[in-house]
């Protein structure tokens, strides 16, 4: 590679260090070693403590890589595999764009709630307050939220989601409060906030049973993005007081 050449942050480059995430949620460090024409990668098949990851042919991976500007994430497949003497190899093809991962432009709030997915069957104005049913709505599941800010919000799902995938979202805000589930019939007059949101990012949590899934909301209304505002400084506060009585 030409040492002159501006390499694009979204690019995935030659000489790269890279972490691979498979689809148990294990994460590996290995380097990026060639390509051909701009076509499949060769990495280095890592191995922990002697024992090399567990790879094979057609396997989904996330393919983590690094920048001044944040953190980049892709989905590969591995194309072939590959042994040269006592070291081991393996072919990745680019599946998905490459995400940024990082370097989130408002803060989050590490909190737990309800959230239910649908996929709908019509088309409806993003971000707009919604019944479901009215837009033909269909249920995916129902998931914990990880955290929220007013521009996204980080779910734990049972489902692999493929990204910039459009969704309504059931945001449950009154089930996490103590205060609430303390007077449930003051909770069930709280209606459930109703959004639009894309996927950003949907990586192995762990297991290979539970989704990191990130959403992006869209079309947010100016009162909206003041209600998720409020929330978001409302438990932030909650949460400091309790671990106030506990210091």
């Amino acid at each position: 590679m030409d040492i002159n050449q501006v390499i694009d942050e979204e690019e995935i480059v030659v000489g790269d260090k890279v972490d691979i995430v498979t689809q148990s949620g294990e994460v590996y460090r290995t380097m990026i070693e060639d390509r051909l024409d701009n076509g499949p990668y060769l990495a280095g098949i890592p191995n922990k403590k002697g024992v090399f990851m567990n790879v094979n042919q057609n396997d989904d991976i996330y393919l983590v890589f690094y920048r001044e500007s944040g953190r980049y994430i892709a989905q590969m497949k591995v194309l072939a595999l590959e042994r040269r003497g006592e070291l081991r190899y393996m072919w990745l093809i680019q599946k998905t764009r490459v995400q940024k991962n990082q370097r989130r432009n408002a803060f989050r709030l590490p909190v737990n709630f309800d959230v239910q997915i649908f996929e709908y069957v019509e088309n409806i104005h993003q971000g707009l307050t919604f019944v479901p049913d009215e837009v033909k709505a269909i249920s995916l599941e129902a998931v914990s939220s990880r955290d929220i800010s007013v521009t996204g919000i980080a779910l734990l799902t049972k489902k692999r989601y493929e990204l910039n995938d459009n969704y309504l979202l059931s945001l449950h805000f009154h089930r996490i409060s103590q205060e609430m589930r303390m007077r449930p019939d003051e909770a069930e007059k709280t209606p459930a906030l109703h959004i639009t949101a894309t996927v950003k990012r949907c990586i192995p949590w762990r297991t290979g049973s539970t989704y990191n899934t990130g959403m992006h909301f869209t079309g947010m209304t100016e009162s909206m993005s003041d209600g998720i505002a409020r929330y978001v400084l409302t438990e932030q506060q909650r949460q400091i007081q309790r671990r106030n009585r506990y210091i």
